[in-house]
Order: structure tokens, then sequence, then C-alpha cells
């Protein structure tokens, strides 16, 4: 079968531009191009290649990519090119399971309804057991994947991520059942549940807020904008309270984290080639892929053209979006960006990044939380 088309009402646009109003909000500063502060181990990359890669000589090269995982281009003796990740999660492999259970339900269900699009297919090891992934002497798991063809869009073709983001959803509520076939919950914690990723290292709520106030990676310019974000996330505190209490939203299966950065699109034409970066697949709250999507829009300058041309895009193939779900989305999009607070806290804490990763975002995530308020509707 093939994922529903519809064409929006005068009505359903004008509700879908949820965060359509015009502003004179100042736009978030730019934020500073980082990738992940734990050093990679070339030998284990390379142990990775000889586990999954064709032939037996390997060259590593870096890619544009890999904030929080080590991401490298393999090239292999006979001309191949292929994508190996050693993973940097604390070595969750539940997590890894996880994410390549979804890859193999949700991949087929993408191929059928002919998208034009391809989600990531990992390498099953040379040695015939069936793995995708393997656990290295490190502890940390790796895979290698095929190349998908394309670059980052970053704001370009806001529409068709939009629309390719829409598509996706809708595989993986097809996917879902085989999914939880296999796993009654999702390792990776939900993002109503906004200090899960603190929580499953050991930290609390109160060991969050406690950071945020004391630590010294923390203080000097950037603390009235680390406060701020403290504040904010005890307001989206209690907007999740309401939530629950009115029966939710409806929970389906997500890739979690769909953004321009996790887009492959061809430049020239602007379509959306794949889609990448599964892992942090989880059982959630259906909308919350959206949300995802728009958070990245909104710390964009004059995000209001970005977020329109997305909505369009994700609204024309997502006939399945209830009313309460549309009301409830500049929330969720809050949701999105003062949980990544959080993650990038609770990665410091467990000595996976430094605290520098969120001090250099601070400004322009407050700044994003500012911007969706003035301009919800």
């Amino acid at each position: 079968s093939s994922a529903p088309r519809r064409k929006m009402s005068s009505q359903t646009t004008q509700r879908a531009a949820i965060l359509s109003k015009s502003s004179s909000t100042p736009a978030p500063p730019a934020v500073v191009s980082t990738n992940t502060f734990a050093e990679a181990n070339e030998a284990e990359l390379l142990r990775a290649c000889e586990l999954f890669a064709p032939g037996s000589s390997f060259a590593l090269s870096p890619t544009s990519g890999g904030v929080n995982n080590h991401v490298r281009y393999c090239d292999c003796d006979d001309g191949s090119r292929f994508v190996v990740r050693l993973y940097n999660n604390g070595q969750n492999t539940n997590r890894v399971a996880f994410e390549h259970a979804v890859l193999t339900a949700v991949g087929p269900h993408v191929l059928g309804n002919d998208y034009g699009f391809v989600v990531p297919k990992a390498l099953k090891a040379k040695s015939g057991n069936g793995s995708t992934f393997a656990i290295l002497p490190s502890g940390d798991a790796a895979s290698v994947f095929a190349l998908i063809p394309g670059a980052l869009p970053k704001t370009k073709f806001a529409e068709a991520v939009g629309e390719a983001t829409a598509e996706l959803s809708y595989c993986l509520q097809l996917a879902e059942g085989e999914v939880r076939s296999q796993f009654q919950q999702s390792p990776q914690h939900q993002y109503r549940n906004i200090f899960g990723s603190l929580v499953d290292k050991g930290g609390s709520k109160e060991s969050f807020y406690h950071e945020m106030e004391t630590n010294p990676g923390l203080q000097g310019a950037v603390k009235p904008a680390v406060l701020n974000l403290a504040n904010m996330i005890r307001d989206v505190e209690r907007q999740l309270v309401i939530i629950e209490n009115s029966g939710g939203l409806p929970e389906t299966l997500l890739h979690g984290d769909v953004h321009y950065d996790n887009t492959l699109c061809d430049l020239s034409t602007g379509r959306v080639t794949g889609i990448i970066d599964f892992e942090f697949a989880v059982f959630d709250w259906r909308f919350m892929e959206a949300a995802v999507g728009l958070s990245k829009y909104v710390g964009e300058p004059n995000p209001l053209p970005f977020v329109v041309e997305y909505l369009s895009g994700f609204m024309r193939r997502a006939d399945w979006v209830t009313d309460k779900e549309i009301e409830w989305l500049p929330t969720l999009i809050k949701l999105r960006v003062l949980e990544t607070v959080v993650y990038f806290v609770a990665r410091a804490v467990s000595g996976e990044d430094d605290i520098s990763q969120l001090a250099l975002r601070a400004e322009n995530y407050a700044k994003r939380v500012t911007w969706i308020e003035d301009n919800a509707v």
C-alpha cells in the first residue's frame, strides 16, 4: 500500500501553520559547528571495516557528520565506499540493537512505497552470523552501512524534508508491530520523560538543576542563558502534566531525530535521497517527529519561511494528524529543544562529552524557545 496523499483544506492550512505570525523577535545566533568531544579509536574503526566491509585493506576519511558518534568513510580495496560508525553512547548495546531492528523493519516499507529516498542499510558480518553490529574490545558497538548518495540540505528544500519526514513516519507506523514484537519498550527514553537521558546515567531532575546552576563550564557570559533555559524547562514540565492529564497524545514508533542534518538530498533537484541516523528511535508521541524537524529551523535567522514550507510538506502527507496534536505542537517543539539541553548535561556528567557542547549552544537554544513562544498562534 502507499502512504495517503491529501490536499489540505484552507482551515487545515491555517491551523497547521501554527507558528506563522510575523514577529520582530531577533533571530537566534548561529550555533558553532562542533564534533563529539571524545576521541575516536582509529584501530577500532578499522576493525569494524574488517568485520563487515568487503576486501582486506581499508582507508578511513572524515565525514561532515558525527556530533554524537564517530563516523568515517571506509574506502575498500575494490573501490567501493561505505560508512563506518563507532558508537559513543556509553556502551548501550540494547539501544544499538533497537536501532537495527527498526531499520530492518522499516526499510521494506520505505522501498515498497517508492518515495524516492532510502534509510540506512547495515552490512551483515562477513563471518556469516547474520549480525549487523559488533561489540569491539573497548566495549563499544560498531557497524558499517551502505553509502547513501546526497548531501545535507541545511535550510534548502524545507518543504521536501517535511514531506519525506511524514512519509517516513507513515512507514514507521506500519513497522511498529514488528518492532514491538521484539521490544516491549524502547531503550531510548521518551521525549516527555525530559530528564530521562540523565536518569539513565544515574542522575536526577534535582541533579540536572544543580548542574545548570553550579557547573564551572556554565558560568560567566553564558550563565543568563543557562538559567533562562532552566526556567523554560520548569515551564514545559507544567505543560507536560496538562497534556498527560488530558489523555496524552497518539503514540507510535519514531525515528526521533529527523531534521535537515539527518536528511540527505540531491542538491541539483531538491529531492530527498535518504534519512539517516536512527539511533534515537523510540516509541513516543507521534507528532514529535514534526516537532524535531521544526526545532532546527527555529534556530535559523528568519525562521518563518522555513517553518511554513516544512509544515506544508509534512501536512500534505499526514492525514493522520489530529487537532490535539496541532494544538500542542509549539510545546512539542520546545520539548525537543529543552530535552536536548538535558541530554548534553547527561553526556558531560557521564564523561561522553564536555559541558562546552551545551555552553556553545545555550544562547541559541534559549532564543529558539523564545521565538516559538512569540510566534505560536
